[in-house]
This record gives structure tokens, sequence and C-alpha cells, in this order.
């Protein structure tokens, strides 16, 4: 049986240097340079959900001994958005998080992770705030004719495509959603009815999915598409 490396990091308060003791956040373990999730083991060896529950703002999980680096897509407990690359089982053991309100997710998502057609959550919540009507994915990957939504949990009252409404992934790099009458891609919690303007859609923010699970959905054929997508958002007071 192989050793496994053992990851413990506390977030602490960038400001008073105090340790975040609060319930709640995730954590989203990717591969080293991917948007893959990493494969991770509790202190048993049994398989352990990624992404991985905070507790009192502490990280704990193991891998393989073979796996040497990983990347963390972090969630803290009071909304904040960390990205901590090339973490090493030796460290970093304490992550700083930066209490300013201009926030913005970075979610990785892989085609590999997923079932095609199927809404999946992420592990992250939309946060108390306002999101922003900004969203974009940076495609690492390419699925050729294939497509993306993101938004809330639909079977909790959510908008499976209320923030990325189909984007495609077809071409590597940055895709932004857009209110383009002949590409509509940005989701309807992000637009609003203009009936000054002959009816056109204009971007809005949105505050009414507070703490509902952000889900992404690829389109039937998916099966080789992957990268990272963008919600900004400014925390509430």
């Amino acid at each position: 049986m192989l050793r496994q490396l053992e990851y413990r990091i506390q977030l602490k308060d960038a400001t008073t240097l105090e340790a975040i003791i609060t319930a709640g956040g995730k954590a989203f373990v990717a591969v080293n340079g991917d948007a893959l999730k990493a494969t991770l083991k509790d202190v048993d060896g049994a398989a352990l959900a990624n992404p991985v529950s905070l507790t009192r703002g502490f990280i704990n999980f193991f891998t393989a001994e073979t796996v040497l680096l990983v990347d963390l897509y972090i969630q803290a407990p009071g909304g904040q958005f960390i990205v901590v690359k090339n973490v090493k089982p030796s460290g970093p053991n304490e992550i700083l998080v930066g209490t300013g309100r201009n926030q913005c997710m970075v979610i990785p998502w892989a085609a590999a992770d997923l079932t095609a057609a199927t809404e999946t959550s992420t592990g992250f919540t939309v946060p108390s705030g306002l999101m922003l009507p900004t969203p974009f994915v940076h495609v690492t990957a390419v699925d050729a004719t294939e497509d993306l939504d993101v938004g809330t949990l639909s079977t909790d009252s959510g908008d499976a495509d209320g923030y990325i409404d189909s984007v495609s992934v077809a071409a590597l790099g940055i895709v932004k959603a857009s209110l383009l009458a002949s590409a509509d891609t940005m989701g309807a919690l992000f637009s609003v009815l203009d009936s000054a303007n002959a009816g056109d859609d204009a971007p809005e923010g949105d505050n009414t999915m507070v703490g509902k699970a952000i889900t992404v959905t690829t389109s039937a054929g998916s099966d080789t598409g992957k990268g990272f997508i963008y919600l900004p958002y400014l925390l509430a007071a």
C-alpha cells in the first residue's frame, strides 16, 4: 500500500492574522496545473469527497505519495474566495484571507469529472452580496460543438443556467457571457428587460440566490472539455 501524504492548512484573517474559526467553506483540490479534481483520501485511506468541507477554517486531506503538488480553490466561511497553486504537503500550512468586498470565484470544471447533460453542484454556494453580470469561462481544453451552463441548483428553486447559458467550449481561451441578440449566453439572473429601449435586455447584478449551490451543466456530448468558470461578486458588509 502506498504511503499517504497529508495536507493541513488553516485559514487566517489577512488583517488581524487571527485564525478563521467560523463554520462553513469549501476547498476544491485540483490536480496541479489542471482543472481536474485530485483524488483525495481521509486518514484511514478511504475516499474523501472533493471539494472538501472546512472545519473551523481548517483544511485537511490526504493524497497518494506520488502527488507532490495540488492547486486549491477555496471559498472561505465569510464568502471570500482564494486560489493558491503549487501547494505541497509541507506547506503553506496557513493561508491568509483578504476581507475586501470585491471577490471572484474561480471554479474548475472538467468533462471527465462530470456526467454530461446533468446538473452538478460545484460544492460552492452563492455568498451574501451581489453577483456581478460579468461572468466568463477560460477554456483550457476544447470540446467541439459542446457548451456549458452555470447557475444555481434547480431543485432548490434555483436557475441552472441563470448565470451562463450555453457558452461554447469549442475554442481555447476566454469566452464571456453575452447579451447579443444573435447569441445570448448571459443567464436570466443577470439580465432585465429594458422597456425604455424597445424591450432590449440590459445587464444587472443578482442578489436573489444567496445560499444556493452553484451548479454546472455540460451539453449532451461533452467528454473532453475543461477549464475555469469566473464569477465576480461584491460581498455584503
